[in-house]
């Protein structure tokens, strides 16, 4: 048996894991009462094995370290042994009680009341195996000891003498002597350890009188802790229940702030287009009265007799606003097609009128046809005449105009008209209808997807107005600060030709040293429309001339979009520090697992199938996820993060 092994014997033996646990427990409560046989149990030991020794010494926890090098510390083993044999607590006893039970727990493991005499009888022969001391302990704490108590005696009696008898004589006087001397010491030892042994008594009743009133009052304690602990549950159900209904109003609270904000960026998104559209009708308005008082002028110089630049004057006027109904034709609802096409179908009808007329009166058409000074006023390129292909792009700005590339790498340019006439501003998102004309030209119809932001783009934009300087020299003037003073490009004075004076939107490239026309608002009478218009039109987004990168404030946080491409929103995320997750909508059952582990959802409603919408919205509120919709452009998308970035890192902070 290994050394370990015999280590948990012995605590089986002592927590009860033997049958005989009952009847050892009464033979130690016995022998604890007599005083503790010194001698015999020192001669138990000696007739032990080291790996015995060892067990026992790690039982009762002797502070000795065992090395296979060294020889088994005999001297400190018994030493330690002898200071536990002088302990006056009755636990320490039991204890090497139990030490010598596990010694000779061979001789007794089988043994019972019944087998007393059968074990009287093998005797010599357990004597020869294992040794008289153990044979006389086995003997002491034999299960027969209580049911046959004066055969018990009397064997143990008979054994003792037995014992004594082959025990050395004194071989001289001398040791005689020095032996009375020795009992001498020892009985005064006796009586000093018996009188110590009945102080010792008389202290531990008076401890046992103490621990009795101690248990009492641990009793007590226990109860009222008891009764506090009962108290301490039902005040953590309650603060539970107030939890609860404290998340729950929290909960309705942010829904009902999320409704008001949604109501709210929706309103906003109707204001601002109802003020596009005023502006554009206002635009319209000055453009058009601009336009009359041209033809009033040319009228009054050429007087009555030139009709024929009057037709054509009339035909190249209705023909851009023939083409601007055909496309609001095509984008708008089914109910308003029948008048659209109506209003269409009467310029058509004047136009044949205007024909008619001319070759009734015999004169041809002339070949210079009247320029027209504002770029919007641009008729619409032909319908091409093979079928389209759409496909996504991104638009850029420039200083003037910009350009869209495309998803396969290609790109092409765009006009400033172009820009002011679908409202594109930096990084839009667009859908590009590519088709071919009979010249062989390609052409691109654009439909606007997801708005930009201009002011990530690398132009500063300006209310001012046109001056002429010294040596002819074309200047564009800030009208709110004359130091910003750039001069005209080229191409803008042979093409616009300004007016000194003429007030004007123009635009600058980062670090550029020239200014670029954007619109050209030129001096008429009716100066009356042009400074209501100018005083509506609200202020332009005016860049810094180095923009600070923003500072993340949403690191570490997991932002899903559902709707549109990746690579519209990948570069707003990224400015905050975020982690973006995108699905375009088609299948949204492979963000689902991501969803549940988001900070906040975000959809692109016009580029989202219901499907998608509800199952991802199911998900968030489950999750108690906040979820917002994006009103078709990044600068909305920039501002719902900011604004709710407390909202969506409120995960963090738990």
């Amino acid at each position: 048996m290994s050394e370990k092994a015999e280590v948990r014997q012995i605590s089986s033996i002592a927590e009860g894991h033997v049958e005989q646990k009952s009847t050892f427990v009464q033979a130690i409560q016995e022998e604890t009462n007599l005083p503790f046989p010194g001698d015999k149990f020192r001669f138990l030991i000696s007739e032990l094995s080291v790996q015995q020794k060892r067990a026992i010494a790690h039982f009762l926890n002797f502070p000795i370290v065992f090395s296979k090098n060294k020889k088994f510390p005999d001297a400190l083993f018994h030493k330690l042994l002898l200071q536990l044999q002088k302990q006056y607590l009755t636990s320490d006893r039991e204890r090497l009680y139990w030490v010598i039970i596990f010694a000779v727990f061979d001789l007794l493991h089988n043994e019972s009341p019944s087998t007393f005499e059968t074990f009287l009888a093998a005797k010599e022969e357990n004597i020869l195996k294992f040794g008289p001391w153990h044979v006389y302990w086995a003997l002491r704490f034999h299960p027969g000891r209580a049911t046959a108590r004066t055969s018990w005696e009397e064997a143990i009696r008979e054994f003792e003498e037995g014992l004594k008898a082959k025990a050395p004589e004194a071989k001289s006087l001398q040791d005689d002597r020095s032996n009375d001397e020795k009992l001498t010491v020892i009985e005064q030892k006796l009586k000093n350890e018996l009188a110590l042994r009945q102080t010792r008594e008389k202290e531990a009743e008076q401890l046992r009188k103490e621990l009795g009133a101690q248990s009492k009052k641990l009793e007590q304690i226990e109860r009222e802790k008891k009764q506090l602990a009962a108290e301490l549950q039902i005040l953590k159900e309650e603060t539970r229940k107030q939890q609860a209904e404290a998340e729950a109003s929290r909960n309705q609270l942010e829904a009902r702030l999320n409704r008001m904000k949604q109501e709210k960026n929706d309103l906003l998104d109707l204001v601002k287009e109802a003020e596009l559209k005023v502006e554009k009708m206002k635009a319209d308005a000055v453009k058009a009265a601009h336009e009359v008082e041209q033809w009033k002028q040319r009228h009054e110089r050429k007087g009555q007799g030139n009709t024929q630049e009057l037709i054509a004057l009339l035909l190249n006027s209705l023909m851009p606003e023939s083409d601007k109904l055909y496309h609001e034709l095509r984008q708008a609802n089914p109910e308003n097609a029948s008048v659209l096409r109506a209003q269409i179908r009467k310029i058509f009808d004047l136009i044949d009128l205007l024909e008619q007329f001319r070759q009734e009166t015999g004169q041809a058409q002339p070949k210079d046809l009247v320029q027209v000074s504002d770029p919007s006023f641009e008729s619409v390129p032909s319908v091409p005449e093979v079928s389209r292909q759409s496909c996504v792009g991104t638009f850029y700005r420039r200083d003037h105009g910009g350009y869209v590339v495309l998803e396969d790498g290609k790109s092409f340019n765009v006009t400033e008209s172009m820009v002011h006439q679908h409202g594109l501003e930096h990084e839009a998102e667009v859908q590009c209808s590519p088709g071919k004309q009979q010249n062989g030209m390609i052409l691109y119809e654009i439909e606007l997807l997801l708005q930009g932001d201009d002011t990530y783009a690398p132009i500063r934009q300006f209310d001012g107005y046109v001056e002429l300087g010294d040596y002819f020299t074309w200047y564009c003037v800030d009208i709110n600060n004359a130091q910003n003073r750039y001069p005209l490009h080229r191409r803008d004075i042979e093409i616009q030709q300004p007016n000194d004076g003429d007030p004007c939107l123009f635009n600058v490239a980062d670090e550029g040293r020239f200014a670029r026309l954007s619109r050209l608002y030129r001096k008429t009478k009716q100066t009356a429309a042009e400074q209501e218009f100018k005083a509506y039109k609200p202020s332009l987004l005016r860049r810094q001339a180095e923009k600070p990168k923003p500072v993340p404030f949403l690191e570490n946080c997991k932002i899903v979009i559902v709707g549109g491409l990746r690579k519209w929103f990948e570069g707003v995320v990224a400015e905050t520090g975020a982690i973006l997750i995108h699905d375009s909508g088609d299948a949204p059952e492979r963000i689902h697992a991501d969803l549940s582990k988001a900070d906040a959802l975000f959809f692109l409603l016009t580029a989202t199938s219901h499907r998608a919408t509800w199952s991802c919205v199911e998900i968030a509120k489950q999750r108690q996820i906040p979820h917002f919709v994006i009103q078709g452009s990044k600068s909305n998308l920039r501002m719902l993060l900011w604004e709710n970035r407390e909202l969506i890192t409120r995960k963090q902070k738990i």
